[in-house]
């Protein structure tokens, strides 16, 4: 009796461990096909955060599910609809990842020193946080929670490597020859929309226009800090974790109405 006892446990955990591995893998499959463009294919993070180590918006399974199914207004993180099966697959992909070894650099500077820096540069010419700064460039307020390290570094030192599609730049040139340059809001067969370094808006008539050009180039310039600064900047960056809705967000979501 004891031997066929433990016959039975040991094929029950085999069996466990052999749905464990099929979830593990529709899982990474699942991953690889919606978000591993946005938080890598090992999931280090990339325009989304690192997912290895501790979740900025929680580690239980329902919170994990919560954010794949609601996404995350203002971060990058649309909402997804999963099959239940394909969603407990992508939640245990996510769970193995976050136990995994954590990847990637840490802030290690001074986030004090950071936001010293950030003020000093004019960043909030073209950026808000916490409605309160410019609305050129993406909203910062919660950057640190949907952008990895290494993205937010990249953006700084070389910003025109990754353009959000919500901040292209544009370049008109008017049958009058005057120039313009702004970010592309919305165009159709007959005009187009940009906003303005001011932020104000301007339409153009495209059978007036000599030139538009869809530019591969940030209107942010590249910053050539020291590696202590950098450090300190992105170490405040990276605690912007805030949840208020912003003026951008609600630019956003009006262009989408």
């Amino acid at each position: 009796m004891r031997n066929a006892t433990l016959i039975l446990f040991f094929l029950t955990l085999a069996a466990m461990v052999r749905l464990n591995a099929e979830d593990l893998a529709t899982g990474e499959a699942v991953f690889n096909s919606n978000c591993a463009i946005c938080h890598g294919s090992e999931g280090t993070g990339g325009r989304g955060p690192n997912l290895h180590g501790p979740l900025r918006n929680g580690d239980q399974d329902s919170d994990i599910e919560k954010v794949i199914r609601n996404g995350l207004p203002g971060t990058g993180m649309p909402k997804f609809d999963l099959e239940k099966d394909e969603l407990h697959a992508l939640v245990e992909y996510i769970q193995s990842l976050r136990h995994a070894s954590p990847s990637g650099p840490h802030p290690q500077g001074d986030k004090v020193a950071g936001k010293r820096l950030y003020d000093s540069s004019g960043c909030s010419r073209c950026h808000e946080i916490d409605n309160q700064g410019g609305t050129l460039g993406p909203s910062l307020t919660r950057v640190g929670a949907s952008r990895s390290y290494e993205y937010l570094k990249t953006s700084i030192v070389d910003p025109s490597a990754d353009i959000p599609d919500d901040y292209q730049s544009v370049k008109i040139v008017t049958r009058d020859g005057k120039h313009y340059q702004g970010v592309w809001v919305n165009e159709d067969s007959f005009t187009i929309q940009i906003r303005l370094p001011d932020e104000s808006f301007a339409s153009f008539d495209k059978q007036g226009l000599q030139e538009e050009v869809h530019e591969k180039k940030s209107l942010m310039p590249a910053y050539h800090f020291s590696d202590t600064d950098l450090k300190n900047l992105l170490s405040y960056l990276s605690s912007l974790t805030g949840d208020t809705q912003t003026a951008s967000d609600a630019r956003r979501e009006e262009k989408a109405r």
